[in-house]
């Protein structure tokens, strides 16, 4: 098989296919596009409502949705941070203004805005927009971020 012309050119092409295909620049960007924000749910007692001893919610039960009462318009995955087990992760489907924060469906709301910021970044050598966050407020107060968390106190 190896003096057969045929399959010596076949080798040949596929070899040149594949080095072509080595030389392709990868995609560069130079911003991440993540709807997301890291939250805190504590007690003012600083204690964790979300996970630990003093838990009184579960993540499987949170809800953010865009309609207030409206189950049915869902705004975001809720799930536990990946790099702080002691967070939670809201990555929003849209980046809306206004969402409203279910712990389950028998207790109170609570009202989180989102200012939102649209900037222009350059992806795979095209400009494009993407959202980042400008401030947050928990029920019409605003809170400030540490290290990237945003502290919700219950």
């Amino acid at each position: 098989m190896k003096n057969n012309p045929i399959y010596n050119t076949l080798v040949l092409v596929c070899i040149m296919f594949c080095s072509f295909q080595c030389n392709k620049q990868p995609c560069i960007c130079d911003f991440s596009p993540v709807h997301s924000i890291k939250v805190k749910i504590i007690n003012q007692q600083n204690q964790n409502l979300l996970f630990g001893t003093n838990a009184i919610y579960q993540i499987d039960s949170i809800q953010l949705l865009q309609q207030k009462n409206n189950f049915n318009i869902n705004n975001a995955a809720v799930r536990k941070d990946l790099s702080d087990s002691n967070n939670v992760e809201f990555d929003f489907y849209t980046p809306a203004a206004k969402s409203y924060l279910y712990y389950n469906q028998q207790t109170d709301t609570d009202s989180i805005e989102i200012k939102w910021l649209t900037k222009t970044g350059k992806c795979c050598g095209n400009s494009q927009e993407y959202s980042v966050v400008d401030s947050v407020k928990f029920n019409n107060t605003v809170i400030t971020g540490i290290n990237g968390v945003y502290y919700f106190i219950k």
